[in-house]
């Protein structure tokens, strides 16, 4: 591990005209977007989910159709966001994204409006995710010396624990009376946290015009991330929904399970860090995928409380573990070249929310197939296992 510290600068393009980046700050401001486009913007809405339901506003269905439009529009976010900052500097993208993502919290505080107004908005709050999760990390990688790159990486994903230790802690609090507190709540941190990070962000490197060929390591890798993202969606999404409805268990029991993932989400980069510097970045991808297969057979071996902690807390350690673990295992692939990683960090990015995206409108199927408390999730566990298991097996074709 380097003794560079979190707070060296560098050049901001490489000559010493330009102001020095300072890669704390840089970093900083990553996790914050992180936060507001995909800890709260996707994990702070499970508890809300059943919630809303709850108190009337949805279905099950209709409240789980919501949830998959936020990984609906995170696919739109991934699929456009690299060509937008081809016109606007990355930081102004993200910056953009986490403001649409705050307005999309403020808007839907309101239960009189129509379901379609809150699907649209939950698809722009996707969008907004989608692009920050495929600019944020790159855009302060390309300033960081490859020995610090593994360690960013997991301080840039830690915005989504703190989006499930607010979802776990707060938002049971915030929807005791009613559901119009969590929305409003959300919309002001996320406004908030945009506002403190606003002027943090190291300018974008250059880009050229066209972007580079990669390998058929790089297409497989992209293969395989999307089947992680199958198999991280059952505690991911669905969690405190299947704990508090199809368990009949209630919002707050399902909430302090959540409370378990967040742990584990803390856990899991460090521990997975660790184990990487022992026995390799390609070893640590295959244990983890591993240990996320395992927590996904024991929801479905049992709903005791034993096992759904168990289940809660080793999901939580794969995320976002995996996501930094991929997230490296591009820069790996590319060698470290900041514009080809820009490149493979997007598509991959893109890969990831077909699968969640798929996996989400699957489960909405299944509710309205087999109703609540049926074989919904029963199925969803099943093909989450058989994606990761898939996954596992194609991580021996990744050669690089």
């Amino acid at each position: 591990m380097s003794s560079e510290p979190l707070g060296q600068q560098l050049p901001a393009s490489g000559t010493s005209d330009d102001p020095p980046v300072r890669i704390g700050v840089a970093t900083a401001a990553a996790v914050g977007a992180v936060l507001v486009g995909l800890g709260l913007a996707r994990f702070a809405f499970a508890p809300l989910q059943p919630a809303l339901v709850a108190d009337g506003w949805f279905s099950g269905s209709g409240a789980a159709l919501l949830a998959a439009a936020n990984l609906a529009g995170y696919l739109i976010g991934a699929l456009t966001g690299s060509h937008v900052a081809r016109r606007i500097s990355p930081p102004n993208v993200i910056r953009a994204a986490m403001l649409v993502v705050a307005a999309s919290f403020l808007v839907c505080a309101d239960e009189s409006l129509p379901f379609i107004w809150f699907f649209l908005w939950r698809v722009a709050s996707g969008i907004g995710g989608g692009m920050i999760m495929g600019l944020a990390g790159p855009t302060v990688l390309a300033y960081v010396p490859a020995p610090r790159r593994a360690f960013i990486g997991e301080m840039v994903l830690y915005g989504l624990t703190g989006g499930i230790i607010i979802a776990g802690a707060l938002m049971p609090l915030l929807v005791k009376e009613s559901v119009e507190p969590a929305w409003i709540a959300l919309g002001l941190i996320s406004l908030l946290t945009a506002a403190v990070t606003w002027r943090m962000w190291p300018p974008a490197q250059p880009r050229p015009h066209t972007g580079p060929h990669e390998s058929e390591h790089a297409r497989l890798y992209c293969v395989q991330y999307a089947l992680i993202a199958v198999g991280v969606v059952p505690q991911m999404i669905f969690l405190v929904d299947y704990i508090a409805r199809d368990l009949e268990r209630g919002v707050a029991i399902g909430s302090r399970f959540f409370l378990l993932y967040g742990l584990g989400a803390i856990i899991g980069p460090m521990l997975y860090s660790f184990i990487a510097g022992r026995i390799g970045l390609r070893s640590t991808v295959k244990t983890a995928v591993g240990v996320q297969f395992f927590s996904i057979l024991l929801l479905i071996a049992d709903d005791s409380g034993g096992f759904l902690a168990a289940a809660a807390f080793l999901g939580g350690l794969g995320m976002p573990a995996l996501l930094a673990l991929s997230l490296l295992r591009s820069q790996q692939i590319t060698e470290g070249d900041p514009i080809r990683h820009r490149a493979l960090w997007g598509t991959a990015t893109a890969s990831f929310a077909v699968g969640q995206a798929t996996a989400a409108f699957g489960t909405v199927f299944l509710i309205d197939e087999f109703g609540e408390r049926g074989l919904a999730y029963p199925l969803l566990f099943a093909v989450a296992a058989g994606a990761l298991t898939i996954a596992f097996l194609m991580d021996f074709a990744i050669r690089r």
